[in-house]
């Protein structure tokens, strides 16, 4: 029998987050959720995402969560985003590099931002609602 991992080891993300149908669920649904709650968003914007709408939906989404979390103009996002996603118990943090972020879109790192902003749309789904 597997021991349940402890807090020392990195859980790991077993969601589908590379299969196309289950990318699909999820842009539509945060595409859903964005338009529910305000967000001007194109229903097509999550197809070839650029950085600095990365942010933006990142941004909204955590000041959702908590409206009093300070992101920093004069600082780089970069830097911003991981430890955000620690502040917000993000539980695959671990596996994401800042680099990614420069083209968020690309097939390497696609999936797992997405699968960040979706987890950030249901975690807000279930504080907010």
């Amino acid at each position: 029998m597997i021991p349940p991992p402890t807090s020392s080891q990195p859980m790991k993300d077993t969601r589908p987050l590379r299969d196309k149908a289950y990318q699909s669920k999820m842009r539509q649904e945060v595409t859903a959720y964005l338009q529910e709650n305000g967000y001007d968003i194109a229903s097509n914007t999550l197809q070839n995402i650029q950085g600095k709408e990365y942010r933006a939906i990142f941004e909204f989404l955590t000041l959702r969560l908590d409206p009093n979390y300070a992101f920093f103009a004069d600082k780089r996002f970069e830097d911003q985003f991981v430890p955000a996603l620690r502040a917000i118990a993000y539980p695959y943090a671990h596996v994401i590099d800042n680099k990614w972020l420069a083209a968020p879109a690309s097939m390497h790192s696609w999936p797992a931002l997405l699968g960040c902003l979706h987890w950030l749309v249901e975690l807000c789904k279930v504080r907010l609602n």
